[in-house]
């Protein structure tokens, strides 16, 4: 009985001995089990993040309008969004950034910032276009392992800052040449003109008249202002655009005769416009007034007619239109316009400068522009006030063979 009472004990203990070590050891394989299952779960929110991060790049690269290029420690093109595609094309797999671009200073620039460098921007021309390129290191663990490149587009920038040198430049000699005519004026009147009442009046007449174009730029400049700021309403109303037109022709005929042109009209008396009056006088008298100035032999004609705006496609206006514009032609102009042309037999404008016409002081020829008074903001000031009623305006021309302006604007039944 001692016997089997000390067996059961030593049972007893040998199970109580292997019991507690499982007991522990299932505890701990159940920490694990759920050390895995939080680690997992933590891989697969990493995961989720990093697939949110890339499409939230990819995103940010196609939304860009720089092209934005990753250059890898060998050179090759890793990333390459939209913009960068359309401007060097689609680069393969395996292509480096010098046989994918053919561009050595863009090579020397990712080369120059791979070696710790703070590189200058770098501008650099790619076909009609002026380009702009900076370049970010990419470091991982404190080692450059990649080049992060963006190229911008800064054609349109540096249009604007020749516009703004030629306005500096055609200011300062629209007003020094009269303000020179005016201080000798002044001068030979005070050195004893003044007894001679002939030469005396003769000297004021010049000096009124110097006086006018003083005025003349001083308004053109302000006009212009306040119709590219917008603060110059225009007081629309319906009108016989042939009577509007024959009042500028009547105004503009002596000019014409002093030249021995013809200024021809062909506008239907039942074409009405809704239109500010002034303002399109204006528009008629800056192109009939040019085209009178740069033609010597033939004349000038006027006409009009009626437009559906779904007629008024892009290839109607190629010439002087700023790109894109183009496109709005085919989808803003809708329902019934007039098309008013103003066609010369002169000289012609050539290619290379159709596209700057409208700018503000541009003058196409600036030799002659000094013989014949001139501010160069006539054709600025007829764009704004032909977009200020809704239409466009544009030019066609082959050098040596005339030039047509035309422009549009809404008809009134």
């Amino acid at each position: 009985m001692v016997d089997g009472w000390w067996i059961a004990a030593l049972l007893l203990i040998i199970l109580v001995g292997y019991t507690f070590p499982y007991r522990r050891l299932n505890k701990r394989l159940q920490q694990s089990l759920a050390e895995a299952a939080r680690l997992k779960s933590k891989l697969s929110s990493t995961r989720r993040e990093l697939v949110e991060v890339n499409a939230r790049r990819k995103k940010m690269l196609a939304a860009s309008t720089e092209a934005l290029v990753i250059v890898e420690r060998d050179y090759k093109i890793s990333s390459a969004n939209k913009v960068a595609r359309r401007l060097f094309g689609k680069p393969g797999s395996e292509a480096t950034l010098m046989a994918w671009t053919r561009q050595h200073l863009l090579q020397e620039l990712v080369e120059h910032t791979f070696q710790g460098e703070k590189a200058p921007p770098l501008y650099f021309t790619w076909g009609d276009r002026n380009l702009e390129a900076h370049t970010r290191f990419i470091k991982e663990h404190k080692e450059v392992v990649a080049v992060a490149l963006a190229i911008h587009d800064v054609t349109e920038v540096q249009r604007l800052s020749r516009a703004r040198r030629d306005f500096v430049t055609n200011i300062s000699h629209e007003l020094r040449s009269p303000l020179a005519s005016l201080q000798l004026l002044t001068e030979t009147l005070l050195n004893g003109a003044l007894d001679n009442k002939k030469m005396a009046l003769k000297l004021v007449n010049k000096i009124a008249t110097q006086t006018d174009t003083l005025n003349q730029l001083a308004q053109e400049v302000v006009d212009l202002s306040m119709l590219e700021s917008g603060k110059a309403p225009l007081r629309m109303a319906s009108f016989s655009l042939q009577a509007i037109v024959r009042k500028q022709i009547e105004a503009l005929l002596p000019q014409a005769d002093r030249k021995n042109l013809t200024l021809n009209t062909d506008v239907g008396d039942d074409i009405t416009v809704l239109v500010d009056e002034t303002m399109l006088g204006r528009v008629l008298t800056n192109l009939i007034h040019n085209a009178i100035k740069f033609t010597e032999t033939g004349g000038v004609t006027v006409s009009a007619k009626r437009v559906d705006g779904q007629d008024l496609s892009p290839q109607s206006a190629p010439s002087s239109l700023p790109t894109g514009k183009e496109i709005a032609i085919s989808k803003e102009i809708e329902g019934d316009w007039v098309m008013v042309s103003v066609a010369d037999t002169g000289k012609g404008i050539a290619a290379d400068e159709l596209g700057r016409i409208f700018e503000r002081f541009y003058k196409v020829d600036p030799a002659r522009s000094r013989r014949d008074a001139g501010t160069g903001l006539g054709l600025a000031i007829a764009r704004h006030i032909v977009e200020a009623h809704g239409g466009h305006i544009w030019v066609e021309s082959n050098y040596g063979d005339g030039a047509t302006f035309y422009f549009t604007l809404p008809t009134d039944y």
